[in-house]
């Protein structure tokens, strides 16, 4: 059982959704969250729900002795159920203290829909170790009807704006105002010179094929992340496409495109033919470098020559281990949001692997890292190392200082994940290459020194 000795029934507790929770997202969570987190945490999660305030105030706190009582359970059993829902991403948990006391902040998630449930290495194979290989295959197909092929029929489904019909005037009123209502910070896209790739010349060799051009471009950001992640050019990506088409409809399957990438990387490690360099931008270096020591800029200049499937291998061989299908398709995905240069990838990568000494890569707490970047609008690789190097000082200052100092300099909102309070202005485009075996040693040594000074 986990065990929180400062957790307490007179602590007090909010809750709050950013969305509206649904209630055919019970259906979703009883029947592939539950059987994970087991019959308490479920009634946990089912009565936070009733309990979400549309306007946040912080002094209308209830007491967790509320919870305990409606549940009837202990403390421990609280927390640990708290926890459970934590690592299945149902819930994110962040604590403050002010004047009225100790305070939890409960941010209610939706449960992901089954399709991204099912392609979730960690939650599918907790799924199956849970249930067994026979309920495993019940409950996919009771989300999933058999899959009907109609290879000689010719699709006629009618466009939106074939049937509707919409003023441009009023459609630029309505986009004006849904900016207005947004309220997170939209991290501007990447494009493609920023990324390293001439589109150009993506499109004269997609006119050289026979893959549906269209397609593919609507698909950009997936050629972005097979770039950033793996340094595949222009001539890797259209033969990673075609690959993955079908010839009878030109049609590419991009799953089977993201598969076809992680087997090309592993089969071309040491080949110096991948290369390709990342566009730069032309900033003031001691405004960049100003709080970071030398050994923070060596490693910052390590995170910003190399594809984050390069830099996590290394960091894996260091743990005796390689990098796993699910974590390249986590790398995969964070790049695919189309807003992060692969050095900030990086800094993650190695604050996961030696600061925090985690064996694996964490899909939930990368993707809370990530998120937790775009609201904030992080961009710069300078000030994110900056952070994370004064989030470990910070630590290691607790640890030595004692509990009650610890609790004395707790900031207003802390984050139950312990995530860095990373930086917030400026943008930085780095560059990214294939690097050789002799290369790597290089990295692998200086890597160790990182690892010997934490």
């Amino acid at each position: 059982m986990i065990v929180n000795n400062s957790f307490s029934p007179k602590d007090g507790f909010i809750v709050f959704s950013h969305q509206k929770l649904l209630a055919s997202d019970t259906e979703i969570t009883v029947k592939l969250y539950q059987p994970l987190i087991g019959a308490v945490s479920f009634s946990l999660y089912s009565l936070l729900r009733t309990l979400v305030s549309k306007d946040v105030i912080l002094s209308n706190r209830r007491m967790h002795a509320t919870l305990l009582e409606l549940l009837d359970i202990g403390t421990n059993t609280l927390y640990e159920a708290r926890c459970k829902l934590e690592a299945s991403g149902l819930l994110r948990t962040y604590e403050q203290k002010d004047e009225l006391g100790k305070l939890a902040i409960y941010e209610l998630q939706p449960p992901q829909l089954p399709e991204s449930f099912f392609r979730d290495d960690l939650l599918r194979t907790l799924l199956l170790e849970t249930v067994g290989e026979r309920q495993f295959q019940e409950l996919y197909h009771y989300f999933f009807n058999t899959e009907f092929k109609h290879q000689h029929a010719v699709e006629t489904t009618k466009h939106f704006l074939d049937v509707f019909n919409i003023q441009p005037q009023t459609l630029q009123q309505t986009a004006e105002a849904s900016k207005n209502l947004a309220k997170n910070i939209q991290l501007p896209a990447l494009t493609w010179k920023e990324v390293g790739l001439d589109r150009s010349f993506m499109v004269s060799l997609l006119e050289h094929s026979f893959i549906d051009s269209k397609q593919v471009l609507n698909n950009e950001k997936k050629l972005f992340a097979a770039h950033m992640v793996y340094g595949f050019d222009e001539l890797m990506l259209i033969s990673l496409l075609e690959q993955s088409a079908d010839v009878g409809t030109n049609k590419v399957d991009f799953e089977l495109f993201q598969r076809l990438a992680q087997q090309s990387k592993r089969s071309l490690k040491g080949d110096k033919k991948i290369k390709k360099d990342f566009q730069q931008v032309d900033v003031d270096k001691s405004k960049k470098e100003q709080f970071l020591n030398k050994e923070d800029i060596s490693l910052l200049k390590a995170c910003k020559a190399y594809t984050p499937a390069d830099f996590l291998q290394v960091l894996k061989e260091e743990k005796g281990s390689s990098a796993t299908a699910s974590e390249l398709h986590t790398l995969e995905t964070a790049a695919q949001k189309n807003t992060f240069y692969p050095a900030m990838i990086n800094i993650l990568i190695h604050y996961m692997m030696i600061d925090r000494e985690m064996t694996l890569l964490n899909r939930n707490f990368f993707e809370a890292v990530i998120s937790d970047w775009e609201q904030k609008g992080i961009t710069t690789p300078e000030q994110a190392m900056s952070q994370v190097r004064n989030f470990n000082m910070q630590r290691k200052q607790r640890k030595v200082s004692g509990p009650q100092n610890m609790r004395r300099r707790q900031p207003k909102i802390i984050q139950k994940e312990t995530l860095p309070d990373w930086a917030k202005d400026g943008a930085d485009l780095t560059q990214q290459s294939k690097f050789s075996d002799e290369d790597r040693q290089k990295l692998k040594k200086r890597l160790s020194r990182f690892k010997k000074k934490m």
